[in-house]
C-alpha cells in the first residue's frame, strides 16, 4: 500500500474510557449508592427501586445510552430487581412494568403519530398550518409567538400530549421554511411541548392534574367552579406563555431574517387526503368532546390508527416508521412512576419533608417545589396524586384547613412545570423523538421555565390565591 492511501484510511480514535462505559459506570455506582444510603429506612423493594431510580435518572440525563434504550432498562431492571432476583417478602408484580407497555398513554402517542405521518404523506399538514398559522405572517418572532398561541389555545381544552402530537404534524413546513437555521428550528419544535404544557393550565380539563385538584377540593368542601379554576389559572398561564416566548428567544437568538413565504401548494381533494381529514376530524372532535360521553383519550386515538391503516393510507412500511423508540423511551418512564408508587417510595419520600414547625406560606412553598421537582422525572398524574392528599391531611391542621385550597391550588397547578427532561411529559418525549433537539436544549429552557415559574408562584401565589379564592 502506498503513502497516499494511508492518508485515506479513518484517523485513529483517541484513546480513553467510551462515553456509554464511563457514564453508564457512574449510573449504576450511584444507584448502588442510593441502596446502601437508604438502609433499613425503607424496605427492601423500595431501596432496590431507590437504586433503579437512581440510574435511570442519570441515564436520561447524560443520554450514555440511547433514551429509549434506558426505558427498556427501566422495565427489565424492575421486573429483575422486583419480581425474579429473590430476598423480598412480596415480589412486585410484573405487570406493575410490563403494563407500561400497553398503558392508555401510548395508544394516544400511538394515534398522533399515525395521524402526523398521514398528514405528511398527503401534504395536508402544510394546508392546516397556513390556515393557522399564516396571520402571524412571516417574521420569524411573530411565527413563533403564533406557534405558541395556537398550540396553548388548543391545550386548554385538548390533551397535552394529543395537542402536541397535532401540532408537530404541522411543524414540517415551518421547519423547511426555516432551512438551515438550527437556532430556528429548535426554537419552533421546543415551543409545541413547552406551550402545550403551559396551556394545559388554562381549564380544569387541560391536564389531569387541575381535575384531580378540582375533586379533591370539593370532597373535602372547597368547590371551584369551571370558570373559577379559569379565573386563577389563565392569568399564570398567559405569563407562562409570555415568559417562554423570551426564554426561547434568549436562548438560541434565532436571526430575525424573515422567513420565506410558505404559501400551500395547490390542493387536490384526493381520496386519501378526504380520509386523513375525516379521520383527522373526528378524533379531534373525541378528544375534545369525547370523555363526558365516556369515550377516553386514549379510546379515540385507536381511531386514526385503525382508519388509516385498514383504507390503505398508512402501508405497512409508512406504519412500521411510526416513531417506536419514543414509544419505549415514554414506556420506561411510566413503569418507573408505576414501581416507585408500587414498592410505596414515593410516600416514603414525602414524609421526610417536615412540616410541624412550618407557616401556611412555607407549606406551599414545599408543596409547590416538590411537585415540580417529582413531575419533572414522573407522570404529573402521578405526582399530584402523590402529594395532594398529603397537602390535604397538612391543610386540615392548619387554621382549621383555611388554607387547604391554596395548598391544592399550587400543587395541582405546579405540577405542569416539571417540564425539564424528555421524559417528564408526554409532549417533551413526542418533540425529542422529531431528532430536532437534544436532551441538552430541553433541559436549558425547561429549567429556566420551571425554576421562574416555581419562584413566581411561590412569592406571589399563597396570597393572591387566599385573597381570589375568598371571593369565588
Amino acid at each position: 500500500m502506498s503513502q497516499e492511501a494511508y492518508t485515506d484510511l479513518p484517523a485513529p480514535k483517541p484513546a480513553g474510557i467510551p462515553r456509554a462505559a464511563l457514564f453508564g459506570g457512574v449510573a449504576l455506582v450511584a444507584g448502588a449508592a442510593a441502596y446502601v444510603a437508604l438502609g433499613g429506612a425503607v424496605d427492601e423493594d423500595a431501596r432496590r427501586m431507590a437504586a433503579l431510580f437512581v440510574s435511570a435518572l442519570l441515564l436520561w440525563v447524560t443520554e450514555a445510552v440511547p433514551l429509549f434504550a434506558t426505558g427498556l432498562i427501566v422495565i427489565a431492571g424492575g421486573v429483575w430487581l422486583l419480581n425474579v432476583v429473590p430476598g423480598l417478602e412480596t415480589p412486585v408484580p410484573t405487570e406493575v412494568f410490563f403494563g407500561a407497555v400497553s398503558n392508555p398513554i401510548i395508544f394516544v402517542m400511538l394515534g398522533g403519530f399515525a395521524l402526523a405521518q398521514a398528514v405528511q404523506k398527503e401534504g395536508i399538514d402544510k394546508q392546516m398550518a397556513a390556515l393557522l398559522l399564516r396571520p402571524f405572517g412571516t417574521h420569524p418572532y411573530a411565527v413563533l409567538a403564533g406557534l405558541i398561541a395556537v398550540t396553548a389555545a388548543f391545550s386548554m381544552w385538548m390533551s397535552n400530549t394529543a395537542t402536541t402530537a397535532m401540532m408537530i404534524a404541522l411543524l414540517a413546513p415551518l421547519l423547511h421554511a426555516a432551512g438551515e437555521n438550527r437556532a430556528l428550528r429548535s426554537a419552533f419544535t421546543l415551543a409545541v411541548p413547552f406551550a402545550a404544557n403551559i396551556g394545559g393550565l388554562g381549564t380544569p380539563i387541560g391536564t389531569p392534574p387541575n381535575a384531580l385538584g378540582m375533586a379533591q377540593l370539593a370532597a373535602g368542601g372547597h368547590g371551584i367552579t369551571f370558570v373559577g379554576w379559569m379565573i386563577l389559572a389563565v392569568p399564570l398561564m398567559l405569563g407562562g406563555l409570555v415568559l417562554l416566548w423570551g426564554l426561547l428567544l434568549v436562548f438560541f437568538r434565532p436571526s430575525p431574517v424573515r422567513l420565506p413565504d410558505w404559501v400551500p401548494e395547490p390542493f387536490e381533494l384526493t381520496r386519501n387526503a378526504a380520509i386523513v381529514y375525516g379521520s383527522f376530524g373526528v378524533t379531534v372532535l373525541l378528544w375534545v368532546f369525547g370523555e363526558p360521553f365516556g369515550v377516553p383519550v386514549s379510546v379515540a386515538s385507536v381511531v386514526p390508527v385503525a382508519a388509516l391503516t385498514a383504507s390503505g393510507v398508512l402501508t405497512r412500511e409508512d406504519f412500521n416508521r411510526l416513531d417506536w423508540s419514543v414509544l419505549f423511551l415514554i414506556a420506561g418512564g411510566i413503569a418507573l412512576g408505576s414501581g416507585i408508587h408500587a414498592t410505596a417510595l414515593d410516600v416514603w419520600a414525602v414524609t421526610q419533608i417536615p412540616v410541624a414547625s412550618m407557616s401556611p406560606w412555607m407549606i406551599a412553598a414545599t408543596g409547590c417545589l416538590a411537585v415540580v421537582a417529582m413531575s419533572t422525572v414522573i407522570s404529573h398524574t402521578v405526582a399530584s396524586n402523590i402529594l395532594l392528599p398529603v397537602v390535604i391531611a397538612v391543610g386540615a391542621s392548619v387554621d382549621g384547613g383555611a388554607h387547604t385550597p391554596v395548598f391544592v391550588v399550587m400543587v395541582a397547578v405546579g405540577a405542569s412545570f416539571g417540564m425539564c427532561l424528555p421524559i417528564s411529559t408526554p409532549p417533551n418525549v413526542i418533540a425529542y423523538g422529531t431528532g430536532e433537539i437534544s436532551a441538552r436544549d430541553m433541559l436549558r429552557v425547561g429549567a429556566a421555565i420551571s425554576g421562574i415559574a416555581a419562584a413566581v408562584m411561590i412569592v406571589t401565589g399563597p396570597a393572591f390565591l387566599h385573597v381570589l379564592l375568598r371571593l369565588l
